[in-house]
């Protein structure tokens, strides 16, 4: 299957990172996309349960997660030449330090590869997580949670 690639449209200018940046995720091992549609259910007293009342008063969200083993790769997982992203330690540190979201102004597009049309969406990077197995010491492994959206930032 083809790479998860995760692409930095928009933010800060000082940005260590600079936009239009890719990062591919070669080794995904999960995908999971979670649509959320939030229903508060008011059930009617002495009546049974196929006459509640449903409402939808917020929107809905739609998050994107995937989990991936960091491995040694031949090129760089991300396309800014500087600083190397090849071995696990240099990929977990740039996504840490240097492709996280600094601002609200930082939105970011989310390529999933499939077989007749790859699913596209922006919004923003949430929450990354990396995990590091004492039997494994130099083994990472990823997880990075997208949610959906326009990223909008407001006036000073």
């Amino acid at each position: 299957m083809a790479d998860v690639e995760i692409k930095k449209l928009s933010g800060n200018c000082g940005d260590p990172v600079p936009n239009c940046t890719v990062i591919s995720i070669r080794n995904f091992e999960t995908l999971d996309i979670c649509l959320t549609t939030p229903v508060g259910a008011f059930p009617l007293p002495e009546c049974n349960a196929d006459k509640a009342i449903l409402v939808k008063a917020e929107g809905n969200t739609l998050a994107i997660n995937v989990g991936w083993t960091l491995i040694e790769e031949a090129t760089n997982i991300s396309s800014e030449a500087s600083p190397s992203t090849k071995t696990p330690a240099e990929q977990m540190k740039y996504l840490v330090n240097c492709f996280q979201p600094e601002s609200i102004q930082d939105s970011y597009e989310i390529t999933i590869p499939d077989d007749t049309a790859p699913l596209v969406k922006t919004g923003t990077i949430r929450k990354m997580l990396f995990t590091k197995d004492a039997n494994a010491p130099t083994l990472y492994k990823g997880r990075l949670e997208f949610v959906v959206g326009d990223v909008v930032a407001g006036e000073a």
